[in-house]
């Protein structure tokens, strides 16, 4: 089976870590002589790229996932490149899968124009589903549809591979967002009382550990230097050195760490593929709805929150004290998402 697996190749560690991981799921599930990549960000499905390459070239288009609902200003209101009366003419079987609704609290939602492209897309696809983080909840709320949930492939990031870790000694990881700093931070000051908060928490935290930042996308760097700087035992991520085609090298830090804060949705995701455990900084739905479907809220904490230092200590303190059970927790959500994506390829019915 010769696949074309379009998806957000957009300057974003994190897209590449879901790619990898669906990837992963492709050859684990089906008969896979090739997976091609298209940037869903940049490729148009017009007329002739649909009859000229998807249709002749490929048995299999497989869109996402990743946080592909959104974009309101966006030509068909989400990701997805397509003219609504064209999607009739792909001929192959297509797959929409694990997308995310990744609109913020602070934005309209999906406008008109998607919401009509998305039913269309739903109507025609063989298979189309939204990702395990309460993206179907604030779906069904702005579309009126229930679809099928599937683990976001990046849980299966780790399926039949391994990777390597340079670090040797116990180190935590603090993977911090600094894009759409108005959606994520709702202001100036607010940002400014953020980086100072998490000054102190990371001083705090380097007294035990080596702290790393991992950036997923550039812009992340100078948050993460900005937080770090002046402070002993700290490093941030030599963002030219992991990104993009050579993200697989970054992984293993995910996997050996003693545990993440994150405030990216595949912060959380990846090392909880490993068992490691996460606290989220919540600066969107997403974060949220992730530890929810999990029930792993009591690890999740709002950035806005006016104690920040004092609340993100104690959780840290929580999780060392139950670090065990919650890695074994991890081992087990793990074991169900497996089946779960299991099922949704079964649902499929290309094997």
């Amino acid at each position: 089976m010769k696949i074309l697996h379009a998806y957000c190749l957009n300057n974003n560690i994190g897209d590449y870590f879901l790619g990898m991981g669906t990837k992963n799921l492709l050859r684990q599930h089906l008969d896979v002589d090739l997976i091609a990549e298209e940037n869903l960000q940049g490729r148009v499905f017009d007329e002739y790229y649909i009859n000229n390459v998807v249709n002749k070239k490929y048995d299999l288009l497989v869109i996402g996932g990743g946080g592909i609902i959104h974009g309101a200003h966006w030509p068909n209101g989400w990701f997805w490149l397509i003219d609504e009366k064209l999607v009739d003419q792909i001929e192959i079987p297509f797959v929409v899968y694990g997308a995310g609704y990744n609109y913020f609290k602070n934005e309209t939602g999906i406008p008109e124009i998607g919401k009509s492209h998305l039913r269309k897309t739903i109507e025609r696809a063989t298979f189309f589903s939204v990702r395990n983080d309460g993206s179907s909840e604030r779906f069904q709320e702005d579309m009126g549809l229930d679809v099928p949930v599937v683990p976001d492939p990046g849980f299966h990031i780790n399926l039949n591979r391994s990777f390597h870790c340079p670090e040797v000694d116990p180190f935590v990881m603090i993977q911090l967002a600094n894009d759409k700093p108005e959606h994520r931070f709702g202001s100036s000051s607010a940002r400014s009382r953020f980086v100072k908060d998490m000054r102190e928490v990371t001083d705090y935290l380097r007294k035990k550990y080596k702290v790393i930042f991992s950036p997923h996308v550039f812009e992340d760097v100078s948050l993460s230097r900005e937080i770090s700087e002046s402070i002993p035992n700290t490093s941030v991520w030599d963002f030219s050195k992991y990104a993009f085609d050579r993200c697989s090298e970054c992984v293993g830090f995910y996997e050996k760490a003693e545990f993440v804060l994150a405030m990216r949705g595949h912060g959380q995701i990846v090392p909880m593929a490993f068992g490691t455990p996460v606290i989220s900084l919540e600066n969107h739905p997403k974060h949220s709805g992730l530890m929810r479907e999990l029930g792993l809220e009591n690890y999740n904490l709002p950035i806005a929150s006016q104690t920040l230092p004092a609340q993100l200590i104690e959780k840290i303190e929580l999780l060392e004290a139950t670090k065990a059970e919650y890695s074994n927790t991890l081992k087990s959500i793990n074991t169900d998402l497996l089946q779960l994506s299991d099922c949704a390829f079964r649902r499929i019915g290309l094997r």
